[in-house]
C-alpha cells in the first residue's frame, strides 16, 4: 500500500509495529509458564508496558480527539463510533496486561500470575490485532484519500506533539 499523507504513513507504521508486538505476546502466552524470566521475555514484557502505556495511548487519544471528529463531519461517524467503542474496551485491558508485565518482569511469574497474565494477554493481543487491521482497511485508506495537503501536516504536527507530551510519563 502506497500512502501519501504523512498521518496514514505514521497509523500504518503504527498498526504493523503493534501487529507484531501482539504476535509476540500471542506467542508467549501459548507456551507454558516460563520458570524465570529470561532477556527476551523481559524485554518483550518490557516492551508490552512502554507500547500500552505510551504508543497505544497516545494513537488512541489521537485518533479520538483529532481524527474521529473529521470522519463524523465527513459522514462517517458510524465507522469512527465502532472504533471508540473498541478503544473503550481494549485500553484498560491494555493496562491491565501492562501492569502484570510490570510485575512479572520484576518479581516473575507464579502459577496463578501466569494463568491471569495468559488469559489477559490472549484476549489483549486478539482484540488489539484485530482493530488493528480494521483501521488498516479503513480508516488508513480513508484518511489517506480525504486529507489534503495542509490539514494532514495539522494533523501529523498534532499527532507529534501527544508523543512528546507523553513519552516519558510512565
Amino acid at each position: 500500500m502506497e500512502l501519501t499523507s504523512r498521518v496514514a504513513q505514521v497509523l500504518h507504521q503504527e498498526h504493523v509495529a503493534v501487529i507484531s508486538l501482539m504476535g509476540n505476546l500471542e506467542s508467549l502466552v501459548i507456551g507454558e509458564l516460563p520458570e524465570t524470566i529470561d532477556s527476551k521475555t523481559s524485554l518483550l514484557l518490557g516492551n508490552l508496558f512502554a507500547a500500552i502505556e505510551g504508543e497505544i495511548t497516545n494513537h488512541f487519544t489521537f485518533e479520538e480527539g483529532d481524527l474521529f471528529p473529521l470522519l463524523t463531519e465527513e459522514g462517517d461517524g458510524d465507522m469512527a463510533d465502532l472504533l471508540c467503542e473498541e478503544h473503550a474496551v481494549i485500553l484498560p485491558l491494555g493496562r491491565e496486561v501492562a501492569r502484570r508485565a510490570r510485575n512479572a518482569r520484576s518479581d516473575g511469574f507464579t502459577a496463578q500470575s501466569w494463568r491471569e497474565f495468559k488469559r489477559f494477554g490472549a484476549e489483549f493481543a486478539e482484540r488489539l490485532s484485530s482493530h488493528a487491521q480494521k483501521e488498516e482497511l479503513g480508516l488508513v485508506p480513508l484518511l489517506d484519500e480525504t486529507l489534503d495537503d495542509d490539514e494532514d501536516a495539522r494533523l501529523a504536527d498534532r499527532y507529534e506533539s501527544i508523543q512528546q507530551q507523553m513519552t516519558g510519563t510512565y
